[in-house]
């Protein structure tokens, strides 16, 4: 398929799960459970080996009716029992304050571009380690950091053994174009990437330029682990976070699926699966919860700044506090904690801007 097909099936894909007919995707819901069949039957039509409980792709979440989905692309090298994850989350609000909340950027848009990571996976018949490919559920409020939620159910009840799963790539929230329609394709089309310092995979991210998107890293620990990226963090396995920031749609009735931008989806299913067979064909990873990564951070947002910043009611002093921030690395000096705090004031300020 060229990337206007792709694009045309990503598009059906985000408006068929962001439909009225699944109701907002709750975990446990009728339109949950239409959710799973359909990610379910799309493993199978990817021909995707059954990785959840007793041979099926389902791997149950019995307090709450859910259920996580994983399939897997075999490897064929001296590593092949050794495992690569990517994983978008399926469900997402369902009605929330008496109003049906779609999720069509959160998360059926990081669900189309999984599938379509998956679909360009099983081309390749080459890759060492053997790919596991995971849609979970449960990873909206009210099951969010609690024992409900997919990922860290999964995590504590793993279908496969843990210490052989070498990497988690999570994409969340990845449809939208970032900011008005006035700024730049190179601010619009970019995608954020957190977690690269922890595992060395910097070089790689920045290394793979990709037509049509802009990576843009940054520093694991400047926001919140937002997504299931968490649950793999905090028991020290690599991961790549995949995100494009909150906009005004976000978590609302109105994140309905002709607003997103589906070519740039394909550029970051092209980017992703790229990324994949690099790290499924490399070498191990080693995982250090403590690297800090100011330097890549700080040149993301000032190439944000520059562009967005002035949308911003407090554009000048933004400006004034990466300029400082810049300063301080240049004369080698490390970021305290209150500086670090500076680039979390900065990240807010730039994605209130592009909201």
């Amino acid at each position: 398929m060229d990337g206007d097909e792709r694009a045309g099936v990503m598009s059906r894909r985000v408006e068929y799960l962001a439909s009225p007919e699944l109701k907002g995707r709750a975990p446990g819901t009728e339109g949950g459970l239409l959710a799973r069949q359909y990610v379910t039957e799309a493993f199978a039509g990817l021909a995707l080996e059954p990785a959840g409980d007793d041979g099926t792709y389902a791997h149950a979440i019995e307090a709450i009716g859910g259920a996580n989905l994983l399939g897997t692309i075999p490897g064929h090298g001296p590593n092949a029992d050794r495992y690569v994850m990517i994983g978008a989350h399926y469900d997402h609000l369902g009605e929330y304050f008496g109003e049906v909340h779609p999720g069509a950027d959160d998360n059926a848009s990081g669900v189309a571009v999984l599938l379509d990571v998956a679909r360009q996976l099983t081309e390749r018949d080459n890759l060492d380690r053997t790919v596991l490919i995971c849609s979970f559920d449960a990873e909206e409020p009210p099951h969010f950091y609690t024992e409900t939620m997919g990922s860290l159910h999964w995590v504590d009840r793993p279908t496969i053994d843990l210490a052989k799963l070498e990497a988690m790539v999570c994409v969340d929230v990845v449809g939208h174009s970032l900011g008005p329609a006035t700024l730049s394709d190179d601010i619009r089309h970019s995608v954020f990437v957190m977690g690269a310092e922890r595992s060395g995979l910097g070089p790689l991210i920045d290394g793979l330029g990709q037509e049509g998107m802009t990576t843009r890293r940054l520093d694991a620990d400047v926001i919140p682990p937002m997504s299931d990226h968490y649950a793999f963090g905090r028991v020290g396995i690599p991961f790549l976070f995949y995100n494009v920031g909150r906009d005004r749609h976000y978590h609302t009735p109105r994140d309905t699926f002709e607003k997103l931008d589906y070519p740039k989806m394909v550029a970051l299913s092209d980017h992703l699966t790229e990324v994949i067979s690099n790290i499924a064909d490399g070498p191990r990873l080693a995982y250090d919860d403590q690297a800090v990564d100011d330097h890549a951070t700080l040149s993301s947002l000032v190439a944000l700044g520059r562009e967005i910043g002035p949308l911003h009611r407090d554009a000048d002093r933004l400006m004034i506090l990466l300029a400082k921030l810049e300063r301080k690395l240049e004369e080698g000096t490390p970021l305290s904690q209150g500086a670090r705090g500076g680039l979390r004031s900065a990240i807010v300020a730039l994605e209130q801007a592009m909201a």
